[in-house]
């Protein structure tokens, strides 16, 4: 069935010998309030869940995995899967990811589509199926102009158009696998979905949570984005957080490598929330993206890894129009930084230990951020992270 990841009953506690995968959670006043904003469709039987069209299932490494299916020993050039309708929470905001291998020749499209309602529980409609665009690790990977007359997709984020009076209440993903090339298919793995929505998220202060915090640092390689190629240095803050998670996994890349195959041909950038994460997974990690919380934020760091953060902020105390935080290199209207840990001082104020990229080089990058001003500037970006799990 349909994995729904609720975080509601995690308690995390202060553990300075914790070592391994042991389970920790953490204890909120409000803890009632979270919402379950995670699905998961992995394994043969979620997908068995959908509808396939020239699509099968196979085991391969230990995973079960869609490819496309064959005919006299050659791949089709074209699959479909479509899966169940899936009840959320409401949503005025969607992000799907995917983890997927394309060989050659072969690429990935995903799809979605939405049913909305008006907010006073009147009757709503299906949206028409809006795509992320096409992705795959050896074509041109480009996003799409997609939407309909309730919905579309702004880059890498499906949008309910008019969120003061509709939310989403129900989706339903599609995916197709492509290939140019009859001896090869695709993989996909996993296909993610987060949603929150936007009318309802508040700013989670620290002051919300009972003074209880995990206190761990993770060791992270620290890389400046203005230490890279200077022609693209300055657009580079997602592909090099993601470099510096990857690298502390037990990768060797080279920033500005990941910086290409993250790139968008269409939004003509490296920012691409989905194609970033998709890259990741391409490589055979668990990768994702999650409207998230401090808690989940902690639980990704009690088991060993960093989390890749969208923020808002700037370090000019007197800028009224974005979160100020002490310490940050600059003022940013959107940035991707790399949590790495968190830490609390002989005075019993906590941080958080982050490496920030737009630190001018690799030595100014590890930084850290008050607790109060950093998820201020997060929740400005909704919580949105981007987490990065071990191989399967």
């Amino acid at each position: 069935m349909i994995s729904i990841v609720s975080f509601k009953s995690f308690m995390f506690i202060k553990n300075n010998n914790f070592k391994g995968e042991e389970f920790l959670g953490i204890y909120s006043k409000n803890n009632g309030s979270l919402k379950e904003r995670l699905i998961k469709i992995r394994g043969k039987d979620e997908f068995n869940k959908g509808y396939f069209k020239g699509i099968g299932i196979s085991r391969i490494n230990n995973e079960d995995v869609l490819i496309l299916s064959e005919e006299d020993n050659n791949y089709k050039e074209l699959g479909t899967y479509i899966s169940e309708e899936i009840g959320t929470e409401d949503f005025t905001s969607l992000i799907l990811t995917w983890n997927s291998k394309t060989p050659e020749n072969t690429y990935v499209e995903v799809l979605a589509r939405a049913y909305i309602v008006e907010r006073d529980g009147r009757a709503g409609s299906w949206s028409e199926y809006l795509s992320w665009g096409i992705w795959g690790t050896s074509i041109k990977s480009s996003s799409k102009d997609s939407e309909c007359e309730i919905a579309k997709i702004d880059t890498d984020v499906f949008v309910v158009k008019d969120k003061v009076n509709s939310v989403g209440k129900k989706i339903q993903i599609k995916v197709n696998l492509y290939s140019a090339d009859l001896k090869s298919t695709p993989t996909l793995s996993q296909l993610t979905a987060t949603f929150i929505d936007n009318n309802k998220s508040k700013e989670v202060l620290a002051d919300n949570a009972e003074k209880i915090y995990y206190e761990k640092i993770l060791e992270t390689p620290c890389f400046s984005q203005y230490e890279r190629e200077e022609s693209i240095a300055s657009r580079i803050c997602s592909p090099t957080s993601l470099t510096m998670v990857l690298n502390r996994m037990g990768e060797n890349l080279i920033v500005e490598d990941v910086a290409w195959n993250c790139y968008d041909y269409k939004y003509d950038g490296f920012g691409n929330w989905a194609f970033n994460v998709a890259f990741a997974g391409s490589l055979g990690y668990e990768a994702y993206i999650e409207y998230g919380s401090f808690e989940s934020l902690q639980r990704e760091i009690s088991k060993g890894y960093p989390v890749v953060v969208s923020v808002k902020y700037t370090n000019d105390i007197n800028n009224k129009e974005y979160p100020y935080i002490e310490n940050s290199p600059l003022t940013t209207s959107g940035h991707l930084i790399v949590v790495c840990g968190i830490e609390v001082n002989n005075s019993g104020e906590v941080y958080i230990v982050v490496n920030d990229p737009a630190g001018k080089n690799n030595e100014s990058v590890r930084r850290k951020y008050k607790l109060n001003e950093f998820l201020i500037a997060w929740s400005k970006s909704n919580n949105a992270m981007y987490v990065i799990n071990k191989k399967y």
